[in-house]
């Protein structure tokens, strides 16, 4: 919708035609159906992730199933490797050592804990003296840093790192691991954390499981399963059994792509997160664990979906844009048949009264005329020049009316030819007749002296210019000052008009141009006029090419400027 229909629909507010709310209904629809396209667009994008997804899961559900198969295989077969025929304390340090736990407890025939185990009073006799001995010949040495200590603490790591041969209690060997340790920061010991994590079970007061499966501690993060002899109790922490299971998935089953990968959960966690495509649990073997199979790469993921979600989001927008060209035709159909409505409105009230009053004031005269037998000449010419006066009047009526149907059935025809300036000028003085030397009225013509031609219709350019002549006599007081200039600048020829009139407000400044406006309804009344003249001046200034524009002031009058474009080349 245009800038000027705009503006013209909205002046039809209050004016006896309810606009706002059949647009309020328009824009309201627009966005409910706009609004609807794009929840629709929405759910159909997270469908088509959703389906991407479900067939993501159906493809790897059979891989996942086939990881879980073995992996408790092996989980199996890692308790079996945790029975042996060596010494508990030799067990323990396989076992340690191969990674099948993060730590064991050896029983013996009875059932009761033979390797590590808390310390009691009958291990006294089983203590290592020379252990003991050469820890204390150690503490005594003041030079750390020589041969001897080295030797020394050599001599005592290797001894307590012998689960062989040296039959230590377990509760000796962290002692004299731990003071090593505070003795000579190098010493390393890779059972020592299996030691305390065995420690730290049975200073819990543990229940051993009764049967194969997995079972959880009253420990923190600990957990523990029987071998199948039920002679050895392995101990895991959360995260190193995390570790074991997430190793045997990597070896159980084909590879994977990149960025596909499977996940071990315990129990607790949320093993459906963002990316997860499918889970499965790993049995009564390992009870509350789980499998979690996940799509890291995003573009395995969303190379299909965004396809097909773009073909929606494609086909949404050619709807919705579809939506809001149909409601601006809608929209501006409205406004056009407002603005239609009112100016046919405008008109039949305008013609009404504009016809009605020189038309009154003609009869009253002739009647005047008709029933006084004697008139002098005097009185007999003050009537006919008055009736003239309203005859002339109402042609500029009529011939503003028949201007402005024919503009707006685009049925003026211009005559275009090569005209001089100043003869439009000088026709458009002329035409004003005697208002320009009427008293108290001055025109001053100001043409600039090779000015050049321009190329237009002189007679309705004539016509636009008198237009500007009559709306500066019409809306100046008693003493009137017009003048009329013609000048060239930046290759236009510039045809102003100035008054000392009222002047125009800046609202009115904007709507001055509108078909019939008028700024100043009770003084358009008292001279006359339809609120045409400026609209006919403006059509007929852009049939020409060129435009015209308003400098004015409330109480400083107004200057009216029409600018053609002139010829190249020429001279007046």
């Amino acid at each position: 919708m245009s800038s000027q229909s705009f503006r013209l629909f909205r002046r039809r507010v209050g004016h006896g035609v309810r606009a706002w709310p059949m647009l309020a209904l328009l824009v309201l629809v627009v966005v409910v159906a706009i609004g609807c396209v794009l929840w629709f667009m929405r759910e159909a994008m997270q469908n088509e992730r959703m389906a991407v997804r479900q067939t993501l899961a159906d493809a790897y559900r059979s891989h996942l199933s086939l990881v879980q198969v073995q992996t408790l295989e092996q989980w199996k077969r890692r308790l079996e490797h945790l029975d042996g025929a060596e010494p508990c304390a030799a067990r323990f340090s396989r076992c340690v050592r191969d990674g099948l736990a993060d730590s064991i407890i050896c029983f013996d025939e009875q059932g009761r804990p033979d390797y590590p185990r808390l310390p009691s009073a009958g291990d006294a006799g089983e203590r290592s003296l020379s252990a003991s001995a050469d820890l204390l010949r150690l503490e005594k040495l003041a030079d750390r840093s020589g041969d001897q200590f080295r030797q020394f603490a050599g001599k005592l790591e290797q001894q307590v790192s012998n689960y062989d041969t040296e039959m230590i209690p377990s509760a000796q060997r962290r002692f004299i691991m731990h003071e090593l340790q505070r003795l000579d920061s190098g010493a390393l010991f890779p059972t020592l954390d299996a030691e305390e994590l065995a420690a730290r079970y049975l200073e819990t007061g543990p229940t051993v499981a009764h049967d194969n499966g997995l079972q959880a501690t009253s420990a923190h993060e600990m957990w523990s399963a029987l071998s199948p002899s039920r002679r050895v109790l392995a101990l895991f922490t959360t995260n190193g059994l995390r570790k074991r299971l997430e190793d045997a998935t990597r070896d159980a089953g084909p590879s994977l792509p990149n960025g596909v990968r499977i996940t071990v959960n315990a129990p607790g966690e949320d093993a459906m997160s963002d990316s997860a495509v499918a889970t499965a649990s790993l049995g009564p073997a390992l009870p509350g664990w789980r499998l979690s199979l996940s799509v890291n790469n995003q573009a395995l993921f969303d190379t299909e979906a965004e396809h097909r979600a773009a073909q929606y989001l494609v086909i949404g927008s050619i709807v919705i844009a579809a939506m809001l060209v149909l409601a601006i035709f809608v929209a501006r159909g409205f406004g056009l048949q407002l603005q239609l409505a009112r100016l046919k409105n405008d008109l039949v009230a305008t013609v009404s009264h504009e016809l009605k009053t020189p038309l009154t004031a003609m009869r009253a005269l002739v009647d005047t005329l008709l029933e006084n037998d004697r008139l002098d000449q005097k009185t007999t010419r003050e009537y006919l020049s008055l009736l003239t006066t309203e005859n002339t009047r109402l042609s500029r009526l009529i011939d503003n009316f028949l201007t402005f149907s024919r503009l707006e059935r685009n049925k003026f025809k211009f005559a275009f030819a090569r005209v001089r300036p100043r003869q439009i000028v000088e026709q458009a003085v002329a035409a004003m007749g005697e208002r320009a030397h009427a008293a108290g009225c001055t025109v001053e013509s100001q043409v600039m002296a090779g000015i050049p031609e321009i190329n237009g219709d002189a007679d309705a350019l004539t016509t636009a210019l008198l237009n500007l002549l009559d709306n500066a006599w019409k809306y100046t007081g008693d003493q009137k000052r017009i003048v009329v200039r013609a000048d060239a600048r930046n290759g236009h020829v510039d045809f102003a008009v100035e008054d000392n009139g009222i002047g125009l407000s800046a609202r009115d400044r904007q709507r001055v141009f509108d078909w019939f406006y008028q700024a100043d309804q009770r003084l358009a009344r008292t001279a006359g006029g339809c609120g045409l003249g400026l609209s006919i001046v403006q059509a007929i200034v852009e049939a020409h090419h060129g435009r015209v524009r308003v400098d004015s002031e409330p109480g400083r009058g107004s200057t009216f400027t029409i600018e053609i474009p002139a010829v190249r080349g020429s001279t007046s």
